[in-house]
């Protein structure tokens, strides 16, 4: 996709979680803080996703990339577009402030929509997405700042590594495209999540969203005792 587009791409290999030491998974990922930020145990998957996008952000800082994009390899997206969003992002960059855009479909919708981008709520209150579960880590820009900053906040492996709104209340400006035009292909994800029989009770599902609405404040609450808030 990146060839048609005419863009500059590079593979980088994914971690493998299955063969890392189990003793490095703990101390990359601790199962209580995990727990404690997300209301659940953490998903395998999950931590070899996390370290496969350090790895990105980490090459990112260390060859002093300006701006990158993050492309998982499961993604649909319409090229036709790619070329004006990066247009945009580099017009528009301050590379002095840590700031993510986000270019995937299903994300929250905001309130108003204004221009190319919306921005998520963060601590000054300005307008956006107030939700705790603005997920999707498939496809991305961000300066060198933000993949600095993520990679902190991301050591050790409290959150899932596309908590985005975490990420807008710890520093980090996190822009959503209004137009967004990348998708994943279905069933190609090692992320898998088994649902409760009871999640057909809407009674369960209201539970466990406020169950999670608490573990997302207690996550920002520890955030700020640990000195990345």
């Amino acid at each position: 996709m990146f060839a048609s587009a005419g863009v500059e791409f590079e593979r980088v290999v994914a971690v493998d979680a299955c063969a890392t030491p189990t003793k490095d998974l703990r101390s990359f990922c601790p199962q209580v803080r995990f727990y404690i930020a997300n209301a659940r145990r953490v998903v395998p998957g999950e931590i070899g996703c996390a370290l496969s996008h350090i790895k990105a952000w980490n090459a990112i800082v260390a060859r002093g990339l300006p701006l990158a994009a993050v492309f998982e390899d499961d993604v649909l997206a319409d090229m036709s577009k790619l070329k004006e969003h990066f247009a945009d992002i580099e017009a528009t960059n301050d590379p002095s402030v840590p700031t993510v855009w986000l270019m995937n479909r299903g994300l929250p919708k905001p309130k108003r929509l204004c221009g190319l981008w919306y921005e998520m709520r963060t601590a000054d209150g300005r307008w956006g997405v107030d939700k705790p579960w603005a997920f999707g880590a498939y496809c991305y820009v961000l300066n060198t700042a933000a993949a600095k900053r993520l990679a902190e906040l991301l050591t050790p492996m409290a959150n899932v590594c596309d908590a985005w709104s975490t990420y807008a209340r710890c520093g980090v400006r996190i822009l959503a495209a209004a137009d967004a035009f990348a998708t994943t292909r279905p069933g190609l994800s090692a992320i898998a999540h088994r649902k409760s029989a009871l999640w057909h009770f809407s009674l369960y599902r209201h539970f466990y969203w406020l169950r999670y609405r608490f573990a997302f404040r207690a996550d920002l609450l520890m955030k700020r005792l640990e000195g990345k808030r």
